[in-house]
């Protein structure tokens, strides 16, 4: 009995053994964390992508530009520039592309309103422009020509165009304005040539240096876009920062052509009685507007100069205190091609020459010896290479420089043409100025043209006359401007003709290396001693005499144009 009882402890102590031992091994549990844990959820990140980031899983924003037919080829030229990522898959995988309008602009492209240059009106309105657009408008202006790709641009600016616009090669656009009756044109800005004439919209024009993109009626804003309503608005990277245009205004350059200049005789009474800013006051602003002024100043200064008076006489002098007049209008290069340049011998010239330089004006076309007169001047003003060279095609008796005396260049015309190739060889659009022979009419004589076009088929892209006391007509020879005679500017032969009352201020546009083409101001001599701009109706009447002298001189001297299609007058 003690022997089992024995046994039966044994076995309950070893049961309570082995129980203790399982207990003492059970692993504690762990607790569980706040949800979500930082581990827990960038693991659900990874695995289980949200529906929505799935759908926004772009390879790279893409441009489609086959799918916008309504961009400028010369839009479409910048953008391909920039290398962006581009797609040749379908509408539905495309991030982004570009279009008119829209509210995130990356370009704006200029377009232009253009006539023929014989035209004579030269400004309209916005509402104008609408209305001949939508074939609302009952004008002389009857017909607006535009190339098929510039359609859709401007279409999306002007509405869906009328019967009055007509669709045309974009290389057909001028000759068939020129040679259609109220035919004008509307281009991009940098299919802007000499033989246009750019029509100001409200105030604003594109070959103006006070451009303003905005304000433009016809600045056509392009935009980001895209196909899907759920992408994100926001401008990609490779586009940051870029604004695309086919005009910037920092890349135009303007210069001002004038006539004969002659601070003496009256126009000097009047300056010393009525102040020496008067012959400029009215017609300054406009001049001190270009980049670069050109005076054509026959006269020496001499610091032996005696007082004027208002006689005949023809030797000539201005004392030193004249130079405030050309500082006032804002000269930049001085044209000494004159008659009366040697009228106070060598000391005047060499003075005359030590003013200039003093001032920092660069001379052409006169000078201490031949090799100064007769070498050309260059400039290079916002990117635009320009060349000024000049001479006297009168008699050689006229102020004529040689190895060892001072005066103006006599024109030799083999070497004239030589220079101009070379400076066009160069890169420089050359400009020549001649003080040619005095005609007070509004058209040329024979030897005017035949040098004016040596000038233009060696390169020049403007041959102008400096000498005439009445304006000639203009015109051109290919693409190169020919204005024969611009008349007075400082000179006192306000009554002393017919037409010597009026003369022209020419402001030549350049942009980005290219010549754009020329705005004439004609000015209005109110007496001996001061003009001023004229009226626009004053302006318009004068034009047309010009244009229309142009023609009748052609067809009465029996001359063929060189385009005889330029005769069609234009309103």
């Amino acid at each position: 009995m003690k022997k089992y009882t024995k046994n039966l402890i044994l076995l309950v102590l070893i049961a309570l053994t082995l129980a203790s031992c399982f207990q003492i091994t059970e692993p504690t549990p762990i607790p569980i964390p706040p949800s979500p844990t930082f581990p827990t959820q960038s693991k659900e990140t990874e695995i289980s992508p949200s529906p929505t980031a799935v759908t926004q899983e772009y390879p790279s924003p893409a441009f489609l530009y086959q799918e916008t037919p309504n961009l400028p080829p010369g839009l479409l030229e910048q953008i391909n520039t920039l290398q962006l990522p581009q797609t040749s898959e379908e509408k539905k995988s495309v991030f982004y592309t570009i279009k008119p309008g829209g509210d995130h602009p990356v370009a704006s492209w200029v377009y232009a309103l253009v006539a023929p240059f014989p035209t004579v009106r030269e400004e309209v309105s916005s509402e104008w422009l609408q209305d001949l657009w939508l074939g609302t408008l009952q004008d002389n202006v009857g017909t607006l020509l535009i190339s098929p790709e510039d359609l859709p641009a401007v279409s999306s600016l002007l509405g869906e165009p009328a019967q009055t616009v007509q669709v045309a090669p974009a290389d057909q656009l001028l000759e068939r304005a020129w040679t259609s009756q109220n035919t004008w044109a509307i281009i991009p800005f940098e299919k802007i040539e000499p033989r246009w004439k750019v029509i100001t919209i409200d105030d604003q024009s594109p070959i103006h240096k006070d451009f303003v993109h905005q304000e433009y009626f016809l600045s056509v804003p392009f935009s980001l876009a895209s196909f899907e309503a759920d992408l994100p608005p926001a401008l990609p990277s490779e586009l940051e920062g870029i604004f695309l245009s086919n005009l910037d205004p920092a890349k135009i350059t303007t210069v001002m052509l004038t006539g004969v200049t002659a601070m003496v005789r009256s126009t000097a009474v009047g300056m010393d009685q009525r102040g020496i800013l008067v012959p400029g006051e009215l017609i300054a602003p406009i001049m001190q507007e270009a980049d670069l002024l050109h005076i054509s100043n026959e006269v020496p200064f001499a610091e032996n100069c005696p007082p004027h008076n208002s006689g005949g006489y023809l030797v000539f002098c201005t004392p030193e205190s004249y130079m405030e007049l050309l500082r006032f209008v804002g000269t930049d290069i001085v044209e000494l091609t004159g008659d009366h340049f040697q009228d106070y011998g060598t000391e005047g010239m060499l003075y005359t020459l030590r003013l200039y330089d003093e001032e920092g004006w660069p001379v052409y076309g006169g000078g201490k010896d031949i090799f100064d007169a007769r070498s050309p001047v260059k400039l290079e003003v916002n990117g635009n290479k320009l060349a000024f060279i000049g001479c006297n095609a009168k008699s050689p008796n006229f102020a004529q420089a040689s190895e060892t005396s001072s005066g103006a260049y006599h024109c030799d015309m083999d070497y004239i043409a030589r220079e101009v190739r070379a400076l066009k060889e160069e890169g420089y659009l050359p400009i020549v100025t001649f003080q040619h022979e005095e005609r007070y009419e509004w058209s040329p004589n024979a030897s005017m043209v035949r040098d004016f076009t040596i000038a233009a088929e060696a390169g020049a892209v403007i041959v102008s006359g400096s000498q005439s006391h009445v304006p000639h007509y203009a015109e051109f020879y290919g693409s190169t401007f020919f204005h024969y005679g611009l008349g007075n500017l400082f000179f006192d032969q306000y009554g002393i003709a017919k037409n010597t009352d009026i003369g022209f201020l020419d402001r030549h546009v350049f942009y980005d290396g290219k010549y754009l083409g020329v705005e004439l101001f004609p000015i209005q001599f109110l007496d001996k001693v001061q003009a001023r701009l004229m009226t626009t109706e004053e302006r318009a009447a004068t034009l047309k005499i010009m244009f229309d002298t142009m023609r009748m001189w052609w067809k009465d001297e029996q001359m063929q144009p060189v385009q005889p299609s330029w005769w069609q007058p234009f309103p």
